[in-house]
C-alpha cells in the first residue's frame, strides 16, 4: 500500500502496513474476546450489586448507597450487552469481508472525485497528489476552493491538468460552506459514481479500486471507506486514533453487516449519482425563496441546514431505500485536531450536527418511503438515542458515583477490579482491530485511559453543545 506523498516526495504521518496474519489467529482472538465479554456480563453486574449492597457499604454511604448500587448494576449491564451486540456483528462481518477478495474487472466505471477545501494550504498539494496517483483506470478530480482566506487556491491551481488516467479540474467560489462546495463540484462532475474526499486527507492507491465493486453490488447506494488518523504527534492525537480505530471496527462494521451504515464520513465516501439525484430533489434541499440565497450558496444533494451534512446525506440515502456498507480495505488518512481547543470545537459541531440531523430524520426522512431498509427504524428509534443522548450521561454518572464513593471513604477495591476487567476487554478488542486495520500496536497502552478521555474531555463538549442546542444558539461555521 503506497504512502501519500507531498510535492517533494516526503512521506507524511502514519500509513498502514499490511501484515500477514493468519485468519485463524484473528478469529481465535475474536472468539476468545467475545467469550470473555460474555463471562463479564454473566458475573460483573452481579458482583457489583453484592458489593454495593453489602452492610459495610450501606453503612458508609447511607441512602446514596442504594442509588449508587442500582446505577452501577444498570450501567454495567447496559454497557456489556451493547458491547456484545455490536462486537459480535462486527467480528462476523470483518471475517466475511476479509475472506472475500475485491472484484477485478477491466470495465470499472468512470468515477468523479469531489474535493471541497477551505484554508487547507498545508495539505492541499499532498492530498491532490495522492488522488492523481490512484490505481484506477479512469477518473476525474474536481477540486473546489470555497473562498479560502489563505493560498489554498493558488497552490491547487497549478495541479490542474491531465495525468494519464486522471484529469484534475480546479475551481474557486465565494465561501458558502463545505456542503455548498460539494454541490458546486457535483454540478461539474461527469461520473455516475462520485467519491467525496476531504482536502486534508489522502487516499491509499487502491482505495477506489476496492470500493467500487462494493458499490456495484445490488441495492448498495453508498460505500464508506476506513478513516485513519495520520498525525499521531501527541497523546491527544493518539486518543483520537484509538477512537477512529474502535469506531471503524465496532459500530461502523456492525451497521455494515446490516447494510445501514448511518454516517459515510467526509474523508472517503462513494455514492451512486442516482441516489444523489433523488436526494437533490427532496423537499427542503432546494431554496423555497430565491432571496435567501447567499453569494456562496450552491444547492444540490448536500444540505447546509446542520453541522453534519455527511450524516444527513447518508440518512437520506438510507431513508430512500438504499443500502450503505463499509469497506475496511479502503484507507483514507486524515488529520485530526492536535490541541484541546480545536478538538472541543470539532466535537461541539459534531454533537450539535448529529442531534439536528436526528431531529430531521423524525420530521422528514422517515416518511420518504414506505418500504424501509430493514433494521433502520429500529436503529434510529432505539440505538441512536442511547448513543447520542444516554451514553454520555451514563459515563458521567459512572465516574461521578466513583468520585462520591471515594469522597465518602468507601472502599474502591471492587470498583478497581471492575474497571480493570473492562479495561482488559477493551485492550483485547483494540488488539483485534489493530490487526484487522493494519494499525500500530503502540496504541494499546492508551486504550485503558480512553474512557477517561471520552468521559471528561469529550463529554465537556457534549455538555456545552447540549446547552447551546436547548437555548437555540445560532450555529457559526468555521
Amino acid at each position: 500500500m503506497s504512502d501519500m506523498v507531498d510535492h517533494t516526495g516526503a512521506t507524511r504521518g502514519f500509513r498502514a502496513r499490511r501484515r500477514s496474519i493468519p485468519r485463524a489467529l484473528v478469529n481465535f482472538l475474536a472468539v476468545a474476546t467475545f467469550a470473555y465479554g460474555l463471562s463479564l456480563l454473566l458475573t460483573l453486574p452481579w458482583s457489583m450489586k453484592e458489593a454495593a449492597f453489602s452492610e459495610s457499604e450501606l453503612a458508609a454511604t447511607g441512602p446514596w448507597g442504594h442509588i449508587k448500587g442500582v446505577l452501577l448494576v444498570m450501567i454495567g449491564t447496559f454497557i456489556l450487552l451493547r458491547w456484545l451486540l455490536i462486537q459480535g456483528l462486527a467480528f462476523a462481518e470483518l471475517n466475511r469481508i476479509r475472506r472475500s477478495h475485491p472484484v477485478e474487472s477491466d470495465t470499472l466505471p468512470f468515477v468523479s472525485i469531489l474535493v471541497p477545501a477551505y484554508n487547507e494550504s498545508e495539505t492541499v498539494v499532498a492530498a491532490l497528489q495522492s488522488l492523481i496517483h490512484l490505481d484506477y483506470p479512469a477518473y476525474e478530480v474536481i477540486f473546489v476552493d470555497d473562498g479560502s482566506s489563505d493560498d489554498t487556491y493558488a497552490k491547487a491551481r497549478p495541479i490542474a491538468g491531465k495525468y494519464g488516467r486522471c484529469t484534475v479540474q480546479v475551481f474557486t467560489k465565494p465561501n458558502g460552506g463545505k456542503w455548498s462546495a460539494l454541490n458546486f463540484a457535483y454540478e461539474k462532475a461527469k461520473g455516475d459514481l462520485l467519491l467525496f474526499v476531504d482536502a486534508d486527507s489522502g487516499l491509499a492507491r487502491d482505495a477506489l479500486k476496492v470500493m467500487v465493486p462494493r458499490l456495484l453490488s445490488p441495492g448498495v447506494a453508498a460505500v464508506s471507506g476506513q478513516v485513519t488518523i495520520r498525525n499521531r504527534v501527541n497523546m491527544l492525537t493518539r486518543f483520537q486514533s484509538i477512537e477512529y480505530l474502535l469506531g471503524n471496527g465496532g459500530m461502523r462494521t456492525a451497521l455494515s453487516a446490516l447494510g445501514v451504515v448511518t454516517v459515510v464520513p467526509g474523508p472517503i465516501g462513494l455514492y451512486r449519482r442516482e441516489i444523489l439525484e433523488e436526494i437533490r430533489n427532496l423537499p427542503g434541499n432546494q431554496p423555497k425563496d430565491a432571496t435567501i440565497r447567499r453569494p456562496g450558496d450552491v444547492f444540490g444533494p448536500l444540505s447546509g441546514e446542520t453541522f453534519a451534512e455527511d450524516f444527513q446525506l447518508s440518512l437520506s440515502a438510507l431513508a430512500l431505500g438504499g443500502r450503505i456498507v463499509y469497506e475496511p480495505r479502503a484507507y483514507a488518512y486524515t488529520k485530526c485536531p492536535e490541541d484541546i481547543s480545536v478538538l472541543m470545537n470539532q466535537r461541539y459541531r459534531w454533537f450539535r450536527g448529529t442531534w439536528q440531523v436526528y431531529a430531521i430524520y423524525w420530521r422528514q426522512l422517515r416518511h420518504l418511503k414506505k418500504e424501509k431498509i430493514r433494521y433502520l427504524p429500529t436503529i434510529m428509534a432505539l440505538f441512536y438515542p442511547l448513543d447520542i443522548y444516554l451514553v454520555p450521561i451514563l459515563n458521567l454518572l459512572f465516574w461521578g458515583s466513583i468520585a462520591l464513593s471515594a469522597a465518602s471513604g468507601a472502599s474502591l477495591d471492587d470498583v478497581i477490579t471492575w474497571i480493570g476487567s473492562v479495561s482488559l476487554l477493551n485492550v483485547m478488542t483494540a488488539t483485534i482491530y489493530i490487526l484487522e486495520q493494519d494499525d500500530e500496536i503502540e496504541l494499546l497502552p492508551f486504550v485503558p485511559l480512553l474512557d477517561l478521555y471520552q468521559s471528561f474531555l469529550v463529554n465537556s463538549a457534549w455538555i456545552v453543545a447540549a446547552i447551546d442546542e436547548v437555548r437555540g444558539t445560532r450555529m457559526k461555521w468555521s
